[in-house]
């Protein structure tokens, strides 16, 4: 059998391959935000019929799922106004690469024995590769206020990755099951990203979302299935080793543009885009 840090890899690797594939579909979506919400929020009923399968969380790991849940509505707002203030192709792998890096640090100082000085090395190089992905991407503009304001919200973003991804990370390795958390945290979600979405948007969000199902089921099986993987890969693996390897998704939504959506492969993005396997690769050979 293999060992949990290799399923862990295969595992993560899924995940980031899902990750990439319903970003995609959410980008060609004529309205990004109602489509968030089917995925995000809708879609977390999907979770519903495993519901009867797992415990009940204990009333420490519901403080874990409330974090959590605050922390990723804020994270959605604000990367919300980070691609309003800026380009998917520059926000998106700034708030990607902050992410990792910063989950790694915190491995490397807090969580003894699960991060080496050589693996940061190699996270520095797959995030590097992420951020030079954002250096290829971003088109000179003279508007210099609004590329800083762009620049603040990714960043901001990418805090609260690493900040989601160290509450999830911890509590699914505190739960007696594993799976409990990874149920009942998407279940939990539905009504807070939907009373958000109804609070700021009115009803009509929920008419724009719900004829968009044909497309938003298959891609909400995609998102949570993907996140449900992600989480327990973390209760097998290294935490910042997984977290940073998650964002080998930037490699197959770049292959995703390239092929599905035609979008335009220079070739400092190629650089970059090797510069992330490098990485990944150097992560699972230190």
């Amino acid at each position: 059998m293999a060992a949990p840090d290799t399923i862990a890899t295969g595992l993560i690797l899924t995940s980031a391959l899902l990750h990439a594939s319903w970003n995609a579909g959410v980008k060609k979506a004529p309205d990004k935000f109602a489509a968030m919400v089917f995925i995000s929020g809708i879609g977390g009923l999907l979770f519903l019929p495993f519901a009867p399968l797992v415990p009940l969380p204990t009333p420490e790991l519901w403080g874990w799922i409330a974090a959590s849940l605050c922390i990723h509505l804020f994270y959605q707002r604000i990367l919300s106004l980070a691609l309003e203030a800026g380009d998917l192709t520059f926000t998106y792998p700034v708030a990607r690469g902050t992410g990792p890096m910063l989950v790694a640090v915190f491995s490397y100082f807090f969580l003894k024995g699960e991060m080496s000085l050589s693996e940061l090395g190699a996270v520095g190089v797959l995030v590097g590769g992420i951020f030079a992905t954002a250096g290829a991407s971003r088109k000179l503009t003279a508007d210099h206020a609004q590329f800083r304001t762009a620049l603040l919200y990714a960043v901001l973003s990418g805090c609260l990755i690493a900040s989601y991804t160290v509450v999830d990370g911890l509590a699914v390795r505190r739960a007696e099951n594993p799976f409990t958390y990874v149920v009942w945290s998407g279940l939990a979600f539905v009504p807070v990203l939907t009373g958000y979405a109804r609070i700021r948007h009115g009803r009509a969000i929920f008419t724009r979302s719900l004829a968009w199902w044909k497309i938003g089921l298959p891609l909400s099986i995609i998102a949570q299935g993907g996140y449900g993987i992600a989480l327990y890969a973390y209760s097998l693996g290294a935490l910042g080793e997984i977290a940073a390897l998650r964002e080998t998704s930037i490699i197959f939504a770049s292959l995703i543009g390239f092929f599905w959506l035609k979008e335009a492969f220079s070739r400092r993005k190629t650089v970059a885009v090797l510069m992330i396997a490098l990485g990944a690769v150097l992560l699972k050979s230190v």
